[in-house]
């Protein structure tokens, strides 16, 4: 086997370093909730979604109330991760505070996992992308491996998202060698994370458009949706019943805090709802209308141009731009997909993708992201504190980041646009022939 290039080795080498620097001194809120998750896949295993809607969150030991709104594989990793490090979690009442503390040993396990799947989404980035050039594929990678967003979402808050694009890119990868094993991926993903549901729809229409073979890959993409939940299934079916309600994610409301809310719509809808009162609230529950619209334009444009490599990256965009709550987790996958898109096109929308993954980046820049580093932990590294307050903007206003969002969302509208409506012609001239009138 061909030894990887000395850059690519040093570029893998560094993003590690920055990561495993950064990760034992901070840990997100999601990290503590993570503990409580696994506490209960331990206690009731098969039956844990009974459990899963966060009525229970006192009893259950978890410091929030929020509901597991996942697939079971995550769930599976935690309790094994809980059961070979242990760990602890302190939440109380003090003085009016409610405080939270997270053991480091706990935080940087789970983190461990995440920051391993960031340094495979690039070596496996830089896989896909050696066909277009060395130089392109090493540039491109670092541009995903080095961005902020991702460093900041996998070590620094500690978030999965880069576990399910992991196995999605494995099967966009594998598609490329013709293993109809990539449709199973494609389904497993969607039981580590929902947010990758648009570019796994371009995949079962891939598959409808194949023709011959459809049935197998669509048998395959079920069953690696199924897969994960048939130990539940088997013993205790009646836990599932709360699953489709969960998976629908939490009630839609104005996107709180803003800082956090990267659609541009839904944090101007609810920045103008927190300043001026105004009643906004039905721009974010019609959210799925654009989402339509812009999906359908994807699936025309693969329709006739077939590279599921693009068209999957751009469901994804068209996820991130029209959903009503967009987390700064989701970027992370964003900043990979922004990157094939940037690989494969050509022209105005290649640039443009490229430039919106730069821009991404700039969110934990502007963020005082070390709040993350003393906020959970008991004894909180201060040194670390004020090296990461010297590197970052410490905006506290939320009006840069509706500025921010707003134009993240317009950058992605864009990408998705310039990349569709040419294909519309397309489609009339097939239509014309079709219905035998001319063009």
């Amino acid at each position: 086997m061909k030894s990887p290039p000395p850059l690519l080795t040093i570029l893998i080498l560094t993003g590690l370093a920055v990561r495993l620097v950064l990760a034992p001194y901070s840990a997100g809120s999601d990290l503590a909730q993570f503990y409580g998750f696994a506490e209960t896949m331990l206690e009731h295993g098969a039956c844990f979604y009974s459990y899963a809607d966060g009525i229970g969150h006192i009893r259950e030991g978890w410091p929030y109330p929020w509901p597991y709104v996942y697939g079971p594989v995550l769930a599976y990793l935690l309790a094994l991760i809980r059961r070979l490090v242990g760990g602890s979690v302190e939440a109380f009442w003090s003085d009016g505070n409610y405080y939270v503390y997270v053991d480091s040993t706990w935080a940087l396990s789970v983190k461990l996992f995440f920051i391993l799947a960031d340094a495979l989404v690039a070596l496996l980035l830089y896989r896909m992308l050696m066909l277009r050039g060395e130089k392109k594929a090493l540039f491109l990678t670092a541009l995903y491996y080095l961005n902020p967003m991702t460093i900041y979402v996998s070590s620094i808050y500690g978030m999965f998202d880069g576990l399910a694009l992991l196995l999605f890119l494995l099967g966009l990868y594998l598609s490329t060698l013709k293993e109809n094993l990539s449709h199973a991926l494609y389904g497993f993903t969607l039981a580590v994370k929902y947010t990758l549901l648009f570019p796994a729809l371009v995949s079962v229409w891939d598959a409808l458009l194949t023709g011959r073979g459809a049935v197998k890959k669509l048998a395959l993409f079920l069953l690696g949706v199924s897969l994960p939940f048939l130990p539940l299934l088997l013993l205790c079916p009646s836990s599932l019943r709360s699953v489709p309600e969960l998976m629908g994610g939490i009630s839609i409301g104005y996107a709180l805090p803003i800082p956090y809310s990267l659609n541009g719509v839904s944090s101007l809808a609810t920045y103008f709802h927190q300043t001026r009162g105004a009643e906004t609230l039905t721009l974010l529950e019609h959210w799925y209308v654009p989402a339509a619209i812009l999906l359908s334009l994807v699936f025309v444009r693969h329709s006739f141009e077939g590279n599921l490599l693009v068209s999957s990256s751009l469901a994804y965009v068209v996820f991130v731009a029209t959903f009503w709550r967009v987390n700064p987790q989701y970027l992370a996958p964003l900043v990979a997909f922004l990157v094939l898109i940037a690989s494969c096109g050509r022209g105005f929308p290649s640039s443009l993708a490229l430039g919106t993954a730069i821009y991404a980046g700039f969110w934990p820049i502007m963020q005082p992201a070390s709040f993350w580093f003393h906020v959970h932990l008991k004894n909180p590294n201060w040194e670390m504190v004020h090296l990461v307050d010297s590197l970052t903007l410490r905006i506290f206003e939320d009006e840069p980041y509706v500025a921010y969002s707003l134009g993240l969302t317009v950058l992605l509208y864009l990408i998705v646009l310039t990349s569709t409506i040419p294909h519309l012609k397309t489609l009339k001239t097939w239509l014309s022939n079709r219905l035998g009138v001319g063009a």
